[in-house]
Order: C-alpha cells, then structure tokens, then sequence
C-alpha cells in the first residue's frame, strides 16, 4: 500500500509539473515593475540592506520579448540608484532562488522556486491534512490542477507567495492544539511574507487572535511579538493605497468616469498637475509623493460626495472575495458585468453555505486573507491568489457537511 501511495504521489508530481509548463505563457508584470527587483536582487547591499538598482539596465531589459526577459541574467555593476517603492521581501527570494538555480535566468529561477513551492503544498495537503478519497480529488481538480492557479504559480512575482500565510492557516486549521512551538518558526515565516506582500496581515492577525483562544494565549502573544519586531527590522515602504483606491472606483460603473486602469490614474494626475507619471518614472520620490498626495486629495472628495457608491463597492468586492474573484480582462471583452454578477452571486452563495455549514472559521480566515483591500479594491486574481486554497477547503468542508448529513440520515 505504501509503495502504491508513492507511486501516485510521485504521477501527480510529474502530472503537476506537465500542467504547469503547459500553462507557461511568459506571463509577467511590466519590464519596469519587474527590472528594479531583479536589478536589486543582484546588487543588493547586505551592509545596509537597502535596494539600488541600476536604470540602464532595467531599459536593455525592457526592450527584450517575454521570453528573453526570462532568460535574462542581470549583472553588479557600480552605477546604481536607491530603489525604494516597495517591500524588500521578493529581492530576497529572488536571492535565494538564484543560489538555487544559478544556471537559469532571473525570472525562470523564480519561477522554478514557485513551481517547487506549489508542488510541495499540493501534495502535502492531500498526503497530510486530507483523508477522503474525495477530499483529495477535490483539492486536485479545484486547486493543485485549476488553470487559474497554475497561471500564477507560472508568474514569477509577489502575488505566488501570498499562499504561505493561507497555507499555515490551514494546517493549523486541521493540526489545532498540535502546532506547539512551532507558532515561532511561523512568526518568522508570517513577517518575512509580509515585508514581501503586506496585504497578508489581516490573516495574520486572525491566525494569532485564534491561536490564542484555541490554544495558548501565552505562545500567541510571543509569537505576535517576534512578528511584530521583525517586520520593523525591514519595514513596508509603502506611502499610502491612494493610487489603488482610486483606480478601484473604476472596477463598477461611476459617475466619475473612472476605469479599473493604472493609466487612468495617470491621467488624472496629468490634467491636475500638467505633469507625466507612469511606471517607469513613478519609482522617483519627488514624484511619486506628489503623485500620491493628488490622488489622495481626490479619493477624499469622492468617499465625502458619494459614500454609498464606495459602500456598494465594498460589498460587491467582499463577495467576490469568496468566489473566483473580480473578472477584469473578461469584463472589458464582452463590455459588460455578466460575469462579474455571477461572480458577486457565488461570493454570496459561498458566504452563506460557510456559516450554514458553521465553517465559520474558514468563513473568517476567507474574509481576512482579501480584508485588506476589499474595501476600496475588486479582488482581481492576482490579489486574492491566497484566497483561493482556503476557498477550496472552504467548499470541501461544506461537501463534508453534506455528506455527513447524509450518513447521519441513512443510519436513522
């Protein structure tokens, strides 16, 4: 029997890895989003711990096509500018992965990290947590083998590693009262995926407030503690979600005029301002404090002149939180919100069968994981990537639930 066990477990691999190059596209942020960390990553200064990038390089990167961007191997060099526009945490893993893979390119060395990291979670869950044949087939079909996942385990950026707070949420969800001291070693993987993708602290907090109820108080406070002093060793250097917000609005129809587009930002700041911003210069301070600030100024006038369309937002955007998540790219093709209703409908739906089903632990961590942007932007995919596991879980509990009614039913 274990030998079988192996045997499948080792075609599921191979069958992940199959699936995963198949769904391969290159797909990438923008040259400029993406260059200044791989520029970072080979030229960062451990003495300071600071990320200086070198410009020049970044534009030879960015006249390259997606698979050449890929392939692409950034060099040290001494003419270097201070980078500071966001967290430092994907710099290290960038780090880390081309220790690993030096023969690859930067990009696919990240890549091959994620694929390995996917890899290891699926067939954990399913060899470790889940004990149904059904339960495994599920999390299969649903999450280790869904296209929508794989494209992101394939997109070599921050958005991937916001799994790894769900994902010891959810050992923890089947290993209650087990986890013992190793709430510490989570505290320091929690801070590092934080100053890599902050938005994950609303599921962090969560998981410390029910750690501490459920188990001890007293190692909960201790590992919040070591969190909290480590994720101000290396602090987020963001300045603000205005940007965000603003290019929020756009997700629904407004009267405002707003689109769910970076460039429309842009725009706004150019005709208040009469100056240019966009991703390539938005990375210099003097601009980038002006840039925020404006559009600051006017997300406040709006929240004050029109708040119920800001609270239809958030209710729109919580829902779809607990379903597929927001359809942008679909939404522009057919010019309508068709699937974003469907999507809005199966939020609910899915909200509701949780609490029927009193998952309401599941309920909660699904709301926390995209609490942090919700209120003011739709969870496109990117974004909600680390809901998608709980949400899978989330509907194999409520499968349970069924089934075991069911059972109950049958031997009355």
């Amino acid at each position: 029997m274990k030998i079988y066990r192996t045997k499948v477990n080792f075609l599921i691999i191979v069958m992940l890895y199959i699936a995963l190059r198949l769904t391969d596209f290159h797909q990438s942020m923008t040259s400029f989003w993406v260059g200044p960390y791989l520029s970072a990553a080979i030229n960062f200064d451990w003495t300071t711990f600071t990320l200086n990038v070198n410009w020049d390089e970044i534009k030879v990167f960015s006249s390259l096509s997606n698979s050449e961007m890929f392939q692409y191997q950034f060099i040290q060099t001494d003419n270097l500018t201070l980078y500071d526009y966001l967290a430092k945490g994907l710099v290290l893993l960038l780090i880390f992965a081309k220790k690993i893979f030096f023969w690859q390119g930067d990009l696919e060395a990240l890549q091959t990290l994620q694929y390995m990291v996917h890899i290891s979670l699926s067939i954990f869950v399913i060899t470790r947590l889940l004990s149904g044949r059904y339960q495994k087939v599920l999390f299969l079909v649903l999450y280790a083998f869904n296209p929508l996942v794989l494209y992101f385990v394939n997109y070599p950026f921050y958005y991937f590693w916001q799994v790894i707070p769900s994902f010891i949420f959810i050992y923890w969800y089947y290993n209650q009262y087990k986890t013992g001291n190793l709430i510490y070693i989570f505290s320091f993987v929690f801070a590092f995926i934080y100053i890599t993708r902050p938005t994950v602290l609303l599921l962090i907090v969560l998981f410390y407030i029910l750690y501490a109820l459920r188990d001890s108080l007293k190692k909960a406070l201790v590992g919040f503690s070591i969190f909290i002093v480590l994720i101000n060793l290396a602090p987020s250097l963001s300045i603000g979600p205005w940007h965000t917000m603003y290019v929020g609005i756009g997700a629904y129809s407004n009267e405002y005029e707003i689109k769910l587009s970076d460039n429309d930002a842009y725009n706004y700041y150019k005709e208040k301002t009469g100056k240019e911003v966009n991703s390539g210069n938005i990375m210099i301070s003097e601009i980038k404090n002006d840039y925020y600030n404006v559009l600051k100024n006017r997300i406040l006038e709006i929240v004050n002149e029109n708040p119920l369309m800001m609270i239809r937002n958030m209710t729109y955007n919580v829902a779809q939180s607990y379903s597929f998540g927001y359809s942008h790219s679909i939404n522009q093709k057919i010019g309508g919100y068709g699937v974003v209703y469907m999507s809005i409908f199966l939020g609910f739906m899915m909200m509701l069968l949780l609490l029927y089903t009193k998952n309401y632990i599941l309920f909660l961590a699904i709301g926390f994981a995209g609490g942090a942007f919700t209120p003011y932007y739709p969870p496109i995919s990117p974004y909600m990537y680390g809901s998608y596991i709980l949400i899978v879980i989330g509907i194999i509990r409520i499968v349970d639930f069924f089934i075991e009614k069911r059972s109950k039913k049958h031997v009355k």
